[in-house]
């Protein structure tokens, strides 16, 4: 897409839709000196390809930035593993790195507690009693278009304005439990609202930057009525769980 950001590149790259995976491996292809056959790959002119690997080989510091988009194209999460690879051999050239550009707020807080407590950052299941790793298994939207869900907790989040609409009306079709403070589609559509106090106004907290530096957020007044912070709601919740699990 012809965005702002491609607006003010000096070098603007239109891939083909679905074939991410394609260019990634064509850029590393031609850093390790070989010859690509074709004219053009995922739409990209063979040239354009020989004069994007040579600016990142070239550069004395570089830094991969990838959105939400690379890992919802037909590859999923493989196009992720291509581009580690290619930050890994660009590294034998210059210095290069990668990071995802996080959509919402503290995602990287999220995925860095999944990780501390199972060893990975997302598409858990647990349904065997122990942590599983898969996605485009166990990620939350495609468990949503296979219908396999019969209720949904959803965590300060609006999954209703973010997923695919066949997602979000098989997740309307169970019931929903919404920890959210604010109005959103998906909590005014929800069975059940609790809503939860404010991080950094109403209650204290730790946020994550999206470099995985923490920050420590203090609480500034008192939240109304009796609003829990959202910790404590998913504390009550387990409680009354475990009750009527007889544990």
């Amino acid at each position: 897409r012809n965005t702002n950001t491609a607006q003010i590149a000096d070098l603007y790259i239109k891939v083909n839709p679905n074939e991410d995976y394609e260019l990634m491996n064509a850029i590393r292809a031609t850093l390790r000196g070989v010859e690509i056959d074709q004219k053009e790959v995922a739409g990209v002119l063979k040239e354009d390809i020989i004069k994007v690997t040579n600016i990142m080989k070239e550069s004395n510091y570089g830094v991969i930035f990838f959105g939400m988009g690379l890992t919802q194209t037909i590859s999923h999460h493989r196009n992720i593993d291509t581009a580690v690879c290619l930050t890994r051999e660009l590294n034998d050239h210059t210095k290069f790195l990668i990071t995802p550009m996080r959509g919402h707020y503290n995602i990287t807080g999220s995925n860095t507690v999944f990780t501390w407590n199972t060893g990975y950052a997302y598409s858990i299941d647990f349904s065997r009693g122990y942590p599983r790793y898969n996605p485009g298994e166990f990620s939350a939207v495609d468990v949503l278009l296979r219908d396999e869900i019969d209720a949904s907790l959803i965590v300060a989040s609006d999954p209703a304005s973010n997923f695919p609409a066949a997602a979000v009306r098989n997740m309307f079709k169970h019931p929903i439990i919404s920890i959210e403070p604010h109005h959103t589609p998906t909590s005014v559509n929800a069975d059940i609202i609790l809503p939860a106090a404010f991080a950094g106004i109403e209650t204290e907290g730790t946020a994550y930057r999206m470099d995985h530096v923490p920050l420590r957020l203090r609480k500034v007044k008192n939240p109304p009525g009796k609003t829990l912070p959202d910790r404590e709601i998913l504390e009550k919740l387990i409680e009354k769980v475990k009750e009527k699990m007889g544990e």
